[in-house]
């Protein structure tokens, strides 16, 4: 998985379609996540999205054999290259970021529901302490 730095930042519109991408994706797979990142400070502010990709997050306990299957199938990932995040290309290039924590991050285990863009979305609660220690989450 890379680090997030791919330097092309993308329009809103474009961001919030791959938004949707990923949405639509965690309905299918059954799977909760949070919106992380630049991601995540949009939301909470309310701003147009901006940046270089979407990043969201996941629990390791959310991917069981369903989960690993539609990966397997929409994505052509295996396990091996989802269990500990991924990344791919949504519509108009915009790389969708996963990461899979395995940690009980206190910020994550009461999250905060945001309606952002036309959807309700989980962010890491208290979001200001996430946001501090965004780059230690593992």
């Amino acid at each position: 998985m890379t680090n997030g730095e791919s330097g092309k930042q993308f329009s809103d519109e474009e961001l919030k379609e791959a938004l949707f991408t990923i949405e639509d994706l965690m309905d299918q797979l059954l799977t909760p996540y949070l919106l992380l990142g630049k991601t995540a400070e949009c939301a909470k502010y309310n701003k147009l999205l901006e940046g270089d990709g979407i990043d969201i997050g996941i629990r390791d306990k959310s991917l069981t054999q369903y989960v690993y299957d539609i990966l397997a199938d929409q994505l052509k990932l295996t396990p091996e290259q989802i269990k500990d995040g991924f990344e791919y290309k949504a519509v108009n290039g915009v790389p969708i970021r996963v990461k899979v924590y395995k940690r009980n991050y206190y910020f994550f285990k009461y999250p905060d529901h945001v309606v952002y863009n036309f959807g309700t979305y989980d962010l890491p609660n208290p979001f200001e302490n996430y946001w501090k220690s965004r780059f230690l989450i593992r």
